[in-house]
Parts: C-alpha cells; structure tokens; sequence
C-alpha cells in the first residue's frame, strides 16, 4: 500500500505565518499560504496524486482561500508583477531576520529568538516560489542557512542551560552558513517539520504564479480552514479564587442590561487585540496602535461609569 503524504504537517508553518500576519501585511501573508499550496500541489505530484480526503479538503479550501485573498490585494501597489512582489517579501522576511541578528550579537538571544530567526527563514523560503525559484539568491541561500545554524545553537546553549555566545561581528559568516549545512538542526525544531526535499520543490516548479483553482465548493459552503494547534497552545489560566464573604449589596454594582457586553462586540475586539500583539510580533507599532484604538472604540459604549 502507497504511503500517503501529509500535506497538512508540511504546509503548516507556511499556513500558520499567514494566519499571524494577516492583519499586518496581506501580501505576504498571500504569498505564504501560495508556497504552502505550491509544497502541498508538488507533494501530490511526487506520490501520484494520492492523499488523503482530509488532505483534498484542505488543498481545496486553500486554493479557494488563495483566490478570494488575490482579489482582496489585486491593487495594492505590491502586487503589479513577480519583481515587485518578490521584492515586497523580501523586504518583510529581511527585517524580521534583522530583528533576531540583532539580538543575536548584542547578546540578548533567547528561545524566542531562535523561533524570530526560524521564521524569517520561513519567510526568506517563500522567495522560492517566484520565477521558479529563481528569488532565492545565493544570499538569501546563505541568510536561510544562517538563520537555522543560529536557531540551532542558541536552542542548543538553552537545553545546556547556558547563554549563548553571540557569533563573530561582521555579516553572517561563511564557515558559519556552511556549518549549518553539515550539523543541521533537527527535523523537530519547535516543533516544525523538515523542508521539503529538492525533487518536491522540482515539482511546484510546474505550478503556475497566482493559480485559477478549478472549480470547487463556494467558500461560504465549506468551513473555513483553521490548523489545528490545540495541542500547543497552553493550557487555560485557573479560575479566580472565590470571595469568603459574598457582596454586600452596596458594594456590587447594579447591572444595566443596556451596557451588558454584546458577545459579538467582545469577539471583535479580542480579534483587534490579536492583530495588535502580532503587529508588535513585527515591530508594526502603528498598525497595532491602530488595532488597539479601534478596539477601545467598540468596547467604550459598554464601559460602566466611574
């Protein structure tokens, strides 16, 4: 019997930056969902064509999803042609890789700071998708390899329960990239899988830029499509301890059924909330500025008076 390919873990990484930043950069949050259904399209193509139902379903909803997000951003000026658009992403997946170097060599790395040099790596891979692979330059080759050897070493000191010492000044050294490929990390680093293999990347390389998905199930048919991650998420804070004494009547305030928070209000502004903090995951102190001022906006008619 045939083993089957599992797209879902595969493509996961890819699904997941897409989902955090949404909010704070569309473009290359398309592009990251487009290379996942490019690694998912050329999986299928390596083992004919032979996943799952559920791996069918999620390819699906990920075409569809790609199609109505490529109209979304049709006119956002990132979006006139392949140059631009590599460029674009380039520019984001660079800044976050800026982000952890910069940490790195002030001597401030921590496990966050191996998943921000994870992820920009994440980022810089996505480059593949364009012109066949050709916006993965020999340096953006480099930084991707860099970006894992310092993730390693610093998950590495961590384990050891030591700090872990900043690389050489000056830009990210050669030995150092060239290190990373004979001592890779490992395949579960926080917990993500491998790359794909050099003949599944071959393959997407017959996968047009900006596909037409063939036709499938309106989006409003079929459930939205959400990873599951339960099982990394931690577990729920304890509830309050209980008062003693109960209230005395003065003391507790009168409910008025009109400022009884709306369920839909509160979801909202817990959405805008999430968008603030992964703005910040970015450095997009405006973005989440703005995030968090519309969430007091929604929420301000349900304050009870002081």
């Amino acid at each position: 019997m045939k083993q089957q390919p599992d797209y879902i873990k595969l493509v996961e990484p890819y699904i997941q930056r897409a989902q955090e930043i949404s909010a704070v950069d569309p473009v290359v949050s398309y592009f990251c969902k487009y290379h996942a259904a490019r690694i998912a399209i050329a999986s299928a193509a390596t083992t004919g064509g032979s996943g799952s139902g559920e791996e069918d379903t999620f390819l699906a909803q990920l075409l569809d999803q790609l199609e109505a997000e490529k109209q979304r951003i049709a006119d956002s000026p990132h979006m006139q042609d392949d140059t631009t658009a590599s460029q674009h992403v380039l520019g984001f997946a660079l800044r976050v890789f800026a982000k952890a170097d910069t940490e790195d060599r002030e001597g401030r790395a921590s496990k966050a700071t191996a998943r921000t040099f994870i992820v920009a790596s994440q980022f810089l891979q996505i480059l593949s998708s364009f012109g066949n692979g050709g916006g993965v330059t020999e340096d953006v080759a480099e930084k991707i390899k860099y970006a894992k050897w310092r993730a390693a070493e610093i998950l590495k000191a961590a384990r050891e329960g030591r700090l872990s010492s900043p690389p050489p000044p000056g830009p990210a050294p050669a030995a150092a990239a060239a290190a990373a490929v004979q001592s890779p990390p490992p395949a579960d680093v926080l917990g993500w899988p491998s790359p794909p293999t050099t003949a599944t990347t071959a393959a997407a390389a017959s996968f047009p830029h900006q596909p037409s998905p063939p036709p499938l199930p309106a989006a409003s048919e079929s459930p939205a499509f959400v990873p599951v991650l339960a099982a990394n998420l931690p577990p729920p804070p304890p509830p309050p301890p209980l008062l003693s004494q109960p209230l005395s009547p003065s003391s507790t305030p009168a409910l008025d059924p009109d400022q009884m928070l709306d369920p839909v209000v509160a979801k909202k502004a817990q959405k805008l909330a999430r968008w603030a903090i992964s703005a910040l995951e970015y450095d997009d102190v405006n973005n989440a500025i703005e995030n968090l001022r519309e969430a007091i906006k929604v929420l301000t008619p349900f304050s009870n008076p002081q």
